[in-house]
């Protein structure tokens, strides 16, 4: 299948550009046919535009043309960007110019009504900074005024237009400016309220003092817990010293050492007394009534201040267990003094903390707003200054560059007038060559031999019929017919089925043709088609023999009256040669009549099969026509060229429409074949000379 497709498709290639190269051939043919009429059009395009020139310049006011040259330079800010060069075009381009113009120069009612017209205003070529003023006029003074005229007061209007944008600009920018003035001393009262609020000044300095004193503090406060722990300590020590020994005892520690020294030297007089002397013995009795006196007083002593449990061993260093639970005991009271005194202060330093946390987003904000209003009014004063300089600078934004006016005359022929009126004569012969050769292809006759040629590709022509006016003789018409037949009949050796069709405004020669056939011994018959109405006014007086009617001219060879033929030739009517004898080869024609002549039906187009295989029977070649011309659009040619093996065409010379011809041409196949004879020829040269072939 896909080299089926692919066969199909070059297939279809092929004709493509076969018809391709047809059109073009005939194209060419059809302009040269035409090139004299072409280049007379295009010549009469040329002198009309020359005219029409001479008489547009004779009457045109554009004689004498001059310009000037100005410079855009102007001073650019970020603010205000200066104009675009097509802005300031536009602002010389005001009507209120043309207005002013015309008052200044007070120009007439003609002047005025082409005063737009006459200047012109545009962009130097491949200078983005430069313009250039070009007016033109009748003549070289007033070309002159008139250009230096209106760039003056172009440039006037500029520079009103300019400043007066630059001062809405600057009014603008100084209201702005007295808006954020305003705005700033609302933030500096908004400042000094919450001075007043809070009586802080300077909260960052201040904060950064809290924080300094915070850090001090904390120092402080962890040495302090440091040593008040320590002291506490040591506190709790010597107070479970202190407290071990009994308030009484301390309260009378004195009194009590007192007598323990007392007891302690009583104590050693009588025991030493009772080493010396006798129990009797008044210093040992001295010395022990000593001593019981003094424990006596001691233990009457203990009893009156309620002292118990005292051992001796008390008195051993109470007075520094006294001493430093005192003096311990100062300390801490001290350092707890100190602890809450700095605590108290924290306090206080942390309210002033709390108080600037509250305030320092405030006067962030504030200061922030003073600082973006004093940057802005600083930039904008800096802005105004430069709109200032850009207003100061506004009269020299535009330079002239040259004073005076250059000017020059216009020729009646400029090289770009000669351009447009060869561009126009190119244009108009085209366009009437493209009519012309559209026109003729598409609605013309056939030219004759020359187009023949061009479709060498579909249709093969085997020979001319000279017309009637033609300058032959009878000899050299019965040679030309004799070349063609035998042409013919060469190409004819292998077909048995010939459809011939002649077209709109040919004719079909079948007396020379079956004549010539007769002559190269072939049977040849010729069937014509017609109407089933038609059959009793053309065949009326013919004699029906069975349903197949056939006579032999000549009566020679076969005879084909008493064999039953069946198949629908209803008329049979055979004709002598022209001495009426025959060449010994019979041929004749039959009538087939069918319903309609522009298509046949599925039953007719059966019965024509089966009449032409039982005539292949008994002649060499069938012919099938009919009388009048076919028109290419109807379905029959299509028909009878697919029953018949060859199609003959007979085209005639400026009568056949190129139209009809366009359709037959479609007959072509690799199946059958298409012959053509050309008929109604008149030129001589090329039918003798064979151009045709």
């Amino acid at each position: 299948m896909d080299t089926l497709d692919k066969e199909l498709n070059v297939q279809e290639e092929t004709r493509q550009i076969k018809k391709l190269k047809m059109y073009q051939k005939l194209v060419f043919f059809t302009l040269y046919k035409f090139k004299w009429s072409i280049i007379t059009v295009f010549l009469l395009t040329i002198v009309a535009g020359a005219v029409f020139r001479y008489f547009q310049f004779k009457k045109s006011d554009r004689k004498f043309e001059g310009s000037i040259t100005l410079f855009y330079t102007p001073r650019a800010s970020e603010e205000v960007k200066p104009l675009s060069m097509n802005h300031v075009l536009g602002v010389f381009s005001r009507q209120q110019i043309f207005l002013q113009l015309i008052d200044e120069m007070h120009l007439t009612d003609k002047q005025k009504a082409t005063l737009k017209q006459s200047i012109d205003v545009k962009l130097q070529k491949d200078h983005n900074d430069m313009f250039v003023v070009t007016g033109v006029g009748e003549s070289d003074e007033y070309v002159k005024q008139l250009v230096y005229t209106f760039v003056m007061l172009g440039i006037r209007n500029y520079e009103e237009y300019r400043t007066a944008e630059l001062r809405n600009f600057l009014d603008t920018r100084e209201r702005r400016l007295f808006e954020l003035q305003e705005y700033q001393q609302k933030q500096i009262k908004s400042e000094h309220a919450l001075h007043q609020k809070y009586g802080i000044v300077h909260p960052f300095d201040e904060m950064n003092t809290v924080k300094k004193i915070q850090g001090e503090q904390s120092a402080k406060l962890a040495e302090l817990n440091v040593k008040l722990t320590d002291a506490r300590h040591r506190f709790a020590v010597a107070e479970k010293n202190y407290k071990a020994i009994p308030p009484n005892v301390i309260k009378h520690r004195g009194a009590l050492q007192e007598y323990i020294l007392e007891i302690r030297k009583t104590s050693r007089a009588y025991e030493k007394a009772k080493l010396m002397f006798a129990e009797r013995n008044p210093r040992y009795v001295e010395a022990k009534s000593a001593y019981e006196t003094v424990k006596k007083e001691f233990e009457d002593f203990k009893k009156r201040y309620q002292i118990t449990n005292f051992e001796e061993s008390m008195l051993l260093g109470i007075e520094g267990i006294i001493s430093r639970y005192q003096e311990i005991e100062v300390i801490r009271n001290e350092l707890e003094v100190s602890m809450k005194s700095l605590e108290a202060e924290m306090n206080l330093v942390k309210e002033k903390e709390k108080k600037l946390q509250h305030m320092i987003p405030e006067y962030e904000r504030i200061v922030e707003l003073k600082k973006t209003a004093s940057k802005n009014i600083s930039l904008l004063v800096e802005e105004l200054s430069r709109v200032r300089s850009n207003i100061a600078h506004v009269p020299n934004d535009i330079i002239i560059n040259e004073r005076v006016v250059n000017t020059k005359s216009f020729s009646m022929f400029p090289i770009k007038i000669l351009a447009l009126i060869f561009i126009a004569g190119v244009f108009v012969s085209g366009l009437y060559a493209t009519i012309v050769v559209f026109w003729d292809i598409v609605y013309g006759k056939f030219s004759g031999i020359e187009e023949a040629g061009f479709h060498k590709d579909y249709f093969d022509t085997v020979g001319v019929i000279p017309h009637d006016k033609a300058a032959f003789s009878l000899e050299q018409r019965k040679i030309i017919n004799n070349e063609m037949f035998y042409r013919f009949i060469l190409r004819l050796k292998n077909t048995r089925t010939l459809f011939s069709c002649s077209l709109d405004g040919s004719f079909l020669s079948s007396v020379i043709f079956d004549e010539q056939f007769t002559k190269a011994k072939r049977n040849t018959i010729l069937v014509r088609l017609i109407l089933e109405s038609d059959v009793e006014k053309i065949c009326g007086k013919m004699q029906k023999i069975g349903e197949f009617y056939y006579s032999d001219n000549g009566n020679i060879g076969v005879n084909f009256t008493d064999k039953v033929v069946q198949h629908n030739i209803d008329y049979l009517h055979g004709f002598s040669s022209g001495d009426g004898r025959g060449y010994g080869y019979g041929y004749g024609f039959a009538y087939f009549p069918v319903r309609s002549l522009s298509v046949l039906e599925p039953d007719e187009i059966s019965s024509l099969y089966n009449v032409v295989n039982e005539l292949k029977k008994h002649y060499q070649l069938i012919r099938i026509s009919r009388e009048k011309p076919f028109d290419a659009s109807c379905i029959l040619v299509r028909q009878l060229h697919d029953i018949c093996d060859a199609t003959l065409l007979y085209i005639g010379k400026r009568q056949t429409p190129r139209s009809v011809l366009r359709r037959v041409l479609k007959l072509h196949d690799e199946e059958h074949k298409v012959y053509a004879v050309l008929t109604g020829i008149t030129d001589v040269e090329k039918i003798i000379s064979g151009d045709y072939i």
